[in-house]
């Protein structure tokens, strides 16, 4: 199975809110007044999307400010290639030899890929508009609070968690829409929304999208075949569309959308670009293009009404926001009433017309927002679920200047400020006293001119378009302005925007232009030339005017903002980055950083180490930014209150004021995102550390301070240890392991002296902004604990993280951090996938029923507060934030697969594909799961699914390739060119037809890209830890060594020396764990012979070394060692499989928490018998107990001791009980944890530990790494090598293990051995590194005679035994002919190869009168071996092939007499099927095609040890044993040519055939040697055992390495 870390975008279906309608003109036309809307509702109309274009840059309309800029721009780096062809797919993987690839789940990934991130780490894509902002820097709108939004809850009665509240939707305030049929009649799901319009003159309602909630990315990571997909989680402050981007539009989240008019929309990072390797999915940052109130990106989500707030009037900057509130009559409508009063003559004159332009200037803003939204509206892109064609966003950068003023025209509900109230602390408060006095003083006229005149009869409020409404208030600010000889530097700002709006841009420039021509510093006016600019497709320009913005005031973050969002759209990220360096240095203030903690083992503060360029201390910006050349009452305001005085000025460790410390969070966020793009990984780590620590006020040193106050907060013990809140002094031996429930009380608890606020974040204004700061927070934080978990699982070095990663306690605490800051089904889903690895159980259990509980109880196999329940309960609690979150469901599934709960995790999976029908990983783990049920059909069909689409999905590719094989489903296999066409000769193109590989320059087909898949893989894990040797680790290593004994064993070798030989070059990873495994190997020898030969009680410390902590659990590939069996790859690839396979379980062992830190005790020595463990899955109706049940009672009792330990729940079968009856000591362990097995074998004692499973279903492999005994083998359960250091012999004899095939250097006692055999890892033609103990006759063993019904036919006669035979032989066969002669293979269709199936097809053709029998072993496959009969050879040929049932055992040994000759399947031969078949005495015809592959060799050794020990007996087995195709089918059409049935009469007088010829005398000569022959011979086979392990335990006290020959 896969795990994650990782995924496909499971997007929504779009609400498609905005049907079609006329272009932008007609809208205009159509667009309904406040005055024409019916009373009871109006209905929104349809807009057609008439062009892609986005929106963009903010331009600003204040005037100039030495004050940093209080307005929010974000940019959302977007995905154009999600689907790369390059991407490394076969990581986060613990292989199974059952051919599923997706129970992992072990959160272990590989290194990063070349190309973009996986398709589990992908990124949801945000929009990629951005509006050019028109107001000064000393202007805001405040943001509104959010509303709850009703998410679905998962359904179940066992899970009691609430659907979760996110931020995201807004207050409808009593506008809901309608769900009359009039309101559905529109386009899109809701139809036309229906909006109350009662609401007053004042109060605008717009569309607010309303979030879904699918806040993953695509397909990161996970991993067992696709276990869990790691991801990042989708931001939610205020909204997060994320989820509902296309997936090929993945958003990196650089820049945040803010929700509201703090933010301006998104810069377009690029054309559909975002940054590769995007550290999370589309988790950073929403992609919210709200502008000035405006929905967010268009086309997202449903309609929601939304009141227009008041923009930002820039005093908020010292405050909270302070919105204003008309009184009844007193809004918009008041411009028009002064205009009348000012016609009359009734008020005063300067003060008068001074209310004028104020209010003029408010309106204009109010037209001006009214446009944008109708202009967001119009060009509203449509978008569609994941799996559709990619739409792509346009590249062009529309930008939207910003008024100067925020309107008047909020919603009557905003809080009002008192009338008289303390000095203002915004500007808007500061103006709504001054109207306040002014009604109350009488100013309620002023001198008629011709402007009012003009306009005293047309209410600006009721234009009619937005367009007309811009219009009109372009004229009165143009008025205005003419008025002041054009010296209003606010109304040219806001002039300049309207005409940007109606799009003259050239009239806008020059507006723009005038103002700098007054003051050349006014850096908004100088950032909306740069945006005008850009629109005019002048991006030089436009970047030079941005660079000069920022020169003049460096903390004028807004104009960095779009200079860095324009660098990302030309893919200039590391531009971008210098930028955003620059910005750092700047403005970072004088010694605000302490020296990193120096005690952090996991280097989390090493930062001081790698980025000293960007620590560089600088005053403050040293350009001149005065500009007192304005009359504008904002910005002179703004001015006399911006100074280091500001609160929280500095907080940030930036000379900012403490409400812009959200803004910069963002920033460095932002770059954190660009440099994980560019693989700089460790500076990527940087910047979200210290987005991280600006948030947490700078309280703590660096993260990893940060993470030992979240340990000590959290410490079960920590209310009684009497600890100061946050000291971090306490020191946890284990990973804290909490409940969603206790986690998401993690913000409360670290910073409980700020009442669960984020410190740093504490003068930000409550809002959309710091909804949005808190969620980046959240977002750094889990990019944090990402990246150390990739660093974890695949070594710093390969990661590009120089610091050592952290612990998987250290990971949980800052996710712990993340998810109680922002609750995200991504966080809940890396977390499940870590807690899933942790063999532990929680430290404290919350008293009384918890929510988190009911889960766990429901399901079998999970042991209350383990990891596996956490990670149940998480992943759950992620499924309430997100019912169709594509990754949960997966990686739930691939955990319920492997605690044996197959059928849920089908339903797991099928919900997973429900949700996206084109997530690769979900129709893998599928098709995986479907397979193991038996339903093969419905599995190939998910395979061509997955690979449809992902074509380069290597686990779906090599599945596929396994199970159409597997069903003998050939067309399209193609073929590999092996030895010049020696092995796989013959391929099958895509119309299933022959090639003969000799005529082929090349392979073909799906065969030839699972082999290309194989060597690629086995390419990369070359470069697995290297760097890992450096001077200091080295040195260390050498010390552990040492202190395990390596002066005794190795006194004269040279361990500093030898591993710098090896230091930086291939393998280096896997060379450290053998030597670290070889020493813990030697270890306890020379313990065992300091206690029990020499009795020294004081020597070495037997201390077991342990691999560097760079060293991570590496990954397998996706061909399991087990499918080499039927695979045509090379000596090397197969040996190399087998070694990765055996690397990844002895990593991920050797870092288990139960593993001592000395090696295991060694047993007593002998005295009189050795203690000989088996350990097997198999003690059930099994072959392996088949051939095996009477061995383990057969031991002499003074030689051997059998201790079985039994690892899966008895099936209550007669050969269990027969083993649990037999055998000296059996333990049923099935439910024991690894710790708790080794524990019991060491101290059962045991000398010899046995492998029964190899590399097969159900194996415990993990507990051989641990080296619990002296002496390890392996046999009879996995024919081929183990590849492991925790694998001291293989028993074989030299049939089935030529000694051709052995690695050349036969020692494997001490390290010096390790050195030295390195040098062969190169070499092409040997595959077996273990140690082989060679049988006298053949290895395998049977036990047939003691099971097989063997006692009734010890009597029988060869004349009974053939009247028996042509009996049954009738009863199965009633219609065949009395001279047909029967061919068979009763071997799972599987091991059935083109080439193999071609030799028989010609044999039945060269023989007439033969028939071939096979099983339907699966059933699917005899369509496809019936159809390619009748393709290869002819509807004659193809009728001659028999296919029959699979029987029970006994029936199955019994009826394999019927046959003839059983023709073997050479590519991998019958085992136990062999030996069945030669107890009936049929003869056995084989080819060992391949020296290298023992499963290949296996008949041919079971054959010899059934034949006797004669002359007669060798020169059967030539007859039987062919050297290749050729002489195999001339073999097989000599003996049955010459065979011939003649019907004779028995004593009874029936009439049996008898058969004549050389195939009856083989026959007869089987028959004869069945109760001699050492096949069957079981006791003779288990001392031949015994002799084997009194050499093995001889040889390993007196220290001699080599083979063993008996």
């Amino acid at each position: 199975m896969l795990p994650l870390v990782q995924m496909h975008p499971m997007v929504q279906p779009q609400l498609d809110l905005l049907g079609p309608r006329p272009a932008h003109v007609e809208h205009d036309l159509e667009y309904m007044s406040h005055q024409q809307r019916p009373q009871s509702h109006f209905t929104r109309p349809n807009f057609q999307n008439t062009d892609s274009t986005p929106r963009a840059f903010a331009i600003r309309t204040g005037n100039a400010q030495p004050a940093p800029s209080l307005h929010r721009i974000t940019t959302t780096f977007l995905r154009s290639h999600t689907h790369d062809p390059n991407n490394n797919e076969y990581s986060l993987r613990r292989k199974t030899p059952n051919g599923t690839i997706d129970n992992g789940y072990d959160g272990s990934v590989a290194h990063l890929a070349s190309g973009p991130p996986p398709l589990k780490h992908m990124i949801v894509p945000g929009s990629s508009r951005i509006f050019p902002t028109p107001t000064a820097a000393s202007q805001r709108i405040p943001a509104p609070s959010g509303a709850n939004v009703h998410r679905p809850s998962l359904s179940g009665p066992s899970w009691s968690y609430p659907s979760a509240t996110p931020t995201g939707r807004m207050d409808l305030g009593g506008v809901e829409p309608l769900s009359s049929p009039s309101a559905a009649s529109g386009g899109g799901p809701w139809g036309n929304v229906m909006l109350n319009p009662v609401a007053p003159a004042d109060h605008t309602s717009f569309l607010q999208p309303l979030p879904h909630h699918s806040y993953h990315h695509s397909a990161s990571s996970l991993q067992p075949l696709l276990g869990p997909s790691y991801q990042q989680s989708m931001s939610q402050a205020v909204y997060s569309p994320g989820g509902y981007q296309h997936q090929q539009q993945q958003q990196s989240a650089a820049w945040r959308n803010g929700g509201y008019s703090d933010y301006r929309s998104p810069v377009p990072l690029a054309n559909g670009y975002t940054p590769q390797n995007a550290v999370v999915d589309g988790a950073f940052m929403p992609s919210q293009s709200t502008i000035h109130g405006l929905p967010n990106a268009p086309g997202l989500g449903q309609a929601q009404a939304f009141r227009l707030q008041p923009l930002d009037d820039g005093y908020a900057r010292y405050a909270q926001n302070h919105p204003i509130q008309h009184p009844p009559g007193q809004g918009p409508e008041s411009l028009s009433q002064l205009a009348v009063h000012v016609a009359r003559g009734t008020g005063g004159d300067i003060s008068s017309r001074a209310r004028f332009k104020e209010l003029a200037l408010q309106q204009a803003h109010k037209a001006y927002n009214d446009l944008l939204f109708y202009l967001s509206t119009v060009k509203r892109p449509h978008h569609t679920r994941t799996g559709s064609n990619p739409i792509t966003s346009s590249s062009k950068m529309v930008v939207f200047p910003k008024p100067s003023i925020g309107t008047s025209a909020g919603s009557s509900m905003i809080r009002s400020p008192p009338m008289f109230a303390e000095p203002a602390a915004s500007y808007a408060q500061h103006l709504a006293q001054k109207e306040a006095i002014a009604r109350g003083s009488g100013l309620h006229g002023f001198n008629r001119d011709p402007y009012t005149q003009r306009i005293q009869h047309r209410p600006v409020f009721s234009m009619g378009s937005p367009f007309q409404g811009a219009k009109s208030s372009l004229e009165i600010i143009t008025n205005l302005c003419e008025q002041s000889g054009w010296k209003w530097i606010d109304g040219m700002l806001l002039g300049g925007c309207l005409h940007y709006g109606l799009e003259r841009y050239d009239e806008a420039l020059e507006w723009f232009r005038r103002i700098v021509n007054l003051d050349a510093s006014h850096v908004e006016a100088i950032s909306n030339i740069a945006a005008t600019l850009y629109c005019l497709n002048k991006q030089d320009e436009a970047e030079q005017q941005w660079v000069k913005a920022i020169r003049l005031r460096p903390s004028y973050l807004e104009a960095v903002e779009h200079l860095v969002g324009l660098m990302c759209s030309n893919h200039r990220n590391q531009d971008a980055v210098h930028t955003i360096d620059y910005i750092q240095r700047t403005l970072r203030m004088p010694g605000s950083f302490v020296a990193p903690d120096q005690a952090s083992e996991t280097a989390s503060e090493a930062d001081a180490a790698s980025s000293t360029a960007m620590r560089e201390t600088k005053s403050p910006d040293s350009f001149a930014f005065d500009s007192d050349k304005t009359d504008s009452p904002e910005q002179r305001f703004a001015k006399a209150n911006e100074n280091s005085s500001a609160p929280g000025f500095g907080s940030s460790g930036y000379a900012i004021p403490g409400n812009e410390n959200g803004r910069m969070v963002l920033l460095i966020h932002a770059k954190g995102n660009m440099l994980y793009a560019l693989k700089s990984i460790e500076l990527a780590s940087q910047a979200f550390e210290e987005a991280v620590l600006i948030s947490a006020g700078r309280q703590v040193q660096g993260v990893q301070s940060l993470i030992r106050r979240i340990q000590t907060v959290l410490s079960p013990n920590y209310t009684q240890s009497g600890l100061p809140r946050g000291s971090g002094r306490v020191n946890l031996a284990a990973p804290l392991l909490l409940s969603p429930a206790r986690a998401k009380n993690t913000a409360q608890l670290v910073f409980s002296s700020n009442g669960g606020i984020l410190p740093g974040l504490q003068y930000v204004a409550e809002g959309a902004h710091k909804k949005s700061a808190v969620s980046t927070t959240s977002n750094s934080l889990l990019s944090l604990a990402k990246i150390f978990q990739d660093a974890m699982s695949n070594g710093g070095l390969n990661t590009g993280l120089i610091r050592h990663p952290a612990g998987v306690g250290d990971i949980l605490a800052l996710y712990y951090l993340s998810l109680s800051l922002q609750e995200s089904p991504s966080t809940a889903n890396n977390v499940g996938i870590l807690l899933a690895s942790v063999q532990q159980t929680a430290m404290q259990t919350p008293s009384g029923p918890t929510p988190d509980m009911g889960i766990v109880a429901s399901i079998p196999g999970i042991v209350p507060g383990s990891g596996l329940a956490l990670a149940l309960q998480y992943y759950y609690y992620g499924l309430t934030l997100d019912p169709k979150h594509v990754h949960l469901h997966t990686n739930l599934g691939s955990l319920l697969k492997d605690i044996g709960q197959l059928d849920m995790a089908i339903q797991m999976y099928e919900q997973a594909v429900a949700c996206d029908g084109t997530f690769d990983i979900a129709l893998t783990n599928l098709a995986n799961a479907v397979k193991d049920r038996g339903r093969i059909s419905d599995a190939i069909n998910y395979y061509k699914r997955a690979v449809a689409a992902n074509p380069d999905f290597a686990e779906a590719v090599c599945g596929l390739s396994t199970a159409l094989n597997s069903v003998c489903d050939w067309k399209g296999r193609g073929g590999v060119l092996l030895e010049g066409g020696r092995y796989d000769r013959w391929h099958v193109d895509e119309l299933g037809m022959l090639k003969d590989a000799k005529t082929q320059t090349q392979g073909s087909g799906l065969m030839r890209r699972v082999v290309e898949i194989v060597a690629r893989q086995l390419k990369e894990s070359r470069s697995w830890g290297r760097g890992a040797l450096q001077e200091q680790s080295i040195m260390q290593l050498v010390a552990q060594l040492r202190d395990a004994g390596a002066g005794l064993t190795d006194p004269n070798i040279d361990l500093a020396a030898e591993l710098r030989n090896w230091a930086g070059k291939s393998w280096e990873g896997s060379r450290i764990v053998r030597l670290v495994e070889r020493s813990t190997r030697a270890a306890m020898r020379c313990r065992y012979i300091d206690k029990y030969v020499k009795g020294v009680s004081s020597g070495p410390s037997y201390r077991r070394p342990r691999p560097p902590v760079t060293l991570s659990v590496p990954s397998a590939p996706t061909v399991l060692p087990f499918h080499t069996f039927t695979c045509p790859l090379t000596a090397k690839d197969i040996r190399m499989i087998s070694q990765r396979n055996a690397l990844r379980i002895s990593s991920s062992a050797l870092r288990s928490p139960w593993i001592p830190t000395t090696v295991y005790e060694p047993p007593h020595p002998p005295a009189p018998y050795f203690k000989v463990g088996y350990v097997s899955s198999d003690f059930n109706n099994h072959p392996l107990a088949h051939l095996m049940q009477s061995v383990f009672g057969f031991h002499d009792p003074n030689r051997v001791r059998a201790y079985c330990y039994a690892t899966t729940a008895s099936d209550k079968s007669i050969h269990r009980a027969q083993i649990e009856r037999e055998a000296p000591v059996f333990r049923d362990v099935s439910t024991w944890p690894s710790d708790k097995l080794v524990d019991q074998i060491v101290a059962d004692g045991i000398h010899i530990l046995v492998n029964l499973n190899g590399y097969t279903r159900g194996a415990r492999n993990e507990i051989f790494a641990a080296r619990p005994a002296p002496i390890q083998m392996s046999f009879m359960g996995f024919a081929g090598t183990l590849g492991a250091e925790w694998c001291d012999y293989l028993l074989a004899d030299t049939t089935a293990i030529p000694p051709s095939t052995l690695r050349p250097h036969r020692n494997n006692l001490n390290l010096e051995d390790v050195f030295r055999d390195e040098a062969y890892a190169e070499s092409e033609d040997w595959i077996y590194s273990e140690n082989i103990i060679f049988s006298r006759d053949t290895f395998f063993c049977c036990d047939h005679a003691q099971s097989a019904d063997g006692h009734k036919e010890r009597n029988m006669t060869w004349e009974e035994d053939q009247r028996r035979r042509w009996k049954m032989r009738k009863e199965l066969f009633p219609k065949l002919p009395d001279d047909a002669i029967i061919l068979g293979n009763f071997n799972q269709l599987y091991k059935i190869d083109p080439t193999t199936f071609r030799s028989w097809l010609r044999i039945l053709a060269h023989a007439p009168n033969t028939y071939l029998w096979l099983l339907r072993f699966p059933e699917l496959g005899e369509t496809h071996l019936r159809r390619t009969a009748r393709e290869w050879a002819g509807e004659g040929v193809a009728n001659r092939i028999i296919f029959t049932d699979v029987a029970p055992k006994q029936q199955h040994i019994s009826r394999a007499r019927v046959c003839d000759l059983f023709l073997d399947t050479p590519e991998c031969n019958a085992h136990t099927t062999a030996a069945d078949i030669l107890w009936s005495s049929t003869p056995l015809l084989t080819l060992p095609r391949y020296d290298y592959k023992m499963c290949s060799r296996m008949a041919a050794s079971i054959l010899k040890g059934a034949l006797p020990k004669s002359e007669e007996g060798r020169l059967a087995a030539t007859e039987l044993i062919a050297v290749d195709e050729t002489e195999y089918e001339n073999f097989a059409l000599t003996l049955v040519c010459r065979m011939r049935y003649r019907l004779v009469q028995g004593p009874n007088g029936e009439t049996y055939g008898e058969g004549v010829g050389r195939l009856a005398d083989l026959r007869k000569l089987l028959w004869e040697s069945k109760w001699s022959c050492a096949l069957f011979d079981t006791r003779r086979w288990v001392r031949d055992l015994e002799d084997a392990y009194t050499e093995a335990w001889k040889r390993w006290v007196d220290g001699v390495g080599g083979d063993i020959y008996l």
